[in-house]
């Protein structure tokens, strides 16, 4: 009786490590967000036909201050009116939101597609909660974003998706 015994808890021991490597496998190969922050330059497409696009590079500077550990700032170094707000990423969904001219809000929800491409959707407001403008973008890591030339700047008005 007690060999039995003896092999029935080696047989469950067995199969208790069996299920436990099977468990622990998926997890070995899960692979976390990558880390968002840089420079990317990011295209949006307007909403209903995705046309009359607008491309800015934006820098991503990570502070930790923005309600998660990969959070911080941004801006747009290219444009003169001043376009700026916070980010922050949960897992590969990335929010940013802000401001331009003390005019237009802005707000981006998407995803970190890879360790260089994001991509997601875009909302721009009114100062006073009126929809402007509405859409999708995309992005890609830049190695760096230029500062404003301005005898080259151009502008319709100081909306910067114009």
């Amino acid at each position: 009786m007690n060999n039995k015994i003896a092999t029935t808890k080696s047989k469950l021991l067995a199969l208790g490590l069996l299920a436990g490597a099977c468990l622990l496998a998926p997890a070995a190969n899960a692979q976390s967000a990558p880390n968002f922050g840089g420079s990317y330059s990011i295209t949006g497409y307007f909403e209903p036909a995705l046309t009359g696009s607008y491309t800015y590079c934006f820098n991503f500077v990570k502070t930790g201050s923005v309600l998660f550990a990969n959070s911080g700032t941004w801006s747009v170094p290219s444009y003169s009116y001043g376009w700026k707000g916070t980010w922050y990423q949960d897992g590969d969904e990335i929010v940013f939101h802000g401001v331009a001219d003390g005019t237009y809000i802005f707000s981006w929800k998407g995803r970190l597609d890879s360790t260089t491409a994001i991509s997601g959707r875009q909302v721009e407001f009114y100062i006073n909660g009126n929809t402007d403008t509405a859409g999708t973008f995309t992005g890609t890591k830049a190695a760096s974003c230029p500062a404003v030339e301005m005898e080259t700047f151009k502008t319709n008005g100081s909306d910067p998706t114009k």
